[in-house]
């Protein structure tokens, strides 16, 4: 009996053990989700933070590509003077008084471009010297910070 008795305040001690062991390994597993929680909600204000400036990169970088909007406002002032000549032609073919060789204007050589159907022969740089080529990051600005 006494043996039984023994055994049985081992094993309760043993119980009392392994529930307070199984409460201190919930309790950490608790403060781990809590801490996966705070981790994600970082990582999702970092992913808007980065979205907001890729964003804003591809609107200043849009913003500063002068070589399209160059090419853009020429087509468009082209194509209004092609049609500001029609109108003066059909202009002058109704009119009653003077009869008026038609004339063109000349036109401006063009060639064929990726960013656009055609762009004036003066804009092709294929022909220019090469630019000056940097060492280093490609600027010349970074050397003064080595």
């Amino acid at each position: 009996m006494y043996a039984v008795k023994k055994d049985i305040e081992n094993l309760t001690y043993s119980n009392t053990n392994m529930r307070a062991d199984l409460n201190d390994y919930l309790a950490e597993k608790e403060a781990l989700e809590r801490h996966s929680r705070i981790l994600l909600g970082q990582n999702d204000d970092l992913t808007k933070e980065l979205e907001r400036f890729v964003n804003t990169d591809e609107v200043l970088r849009q913003q500063l590509d002068r070589r399209g909007r160059v090419i853009t406002i020429q087509e468009r002032q082209n194509m209004d003077l092609g049609l500001s000549h029609s109108y003066v032609q059909d202009a002058r073919s109704r009119s009653p008084g003077k009869k008026y060789p038609p004339t063109l204007p000349p036109p401006l050589p063009m060639r064929a471009t990726a960013a656009s159907t055609f762009a004036p022969a003066y804009l092709d740089r294929s022909r220019s010297p090469p630019r000056r080529s940097y060492v280093g990051n490609g600027s010349p600005l970074r050397a003064s910070y080595k």
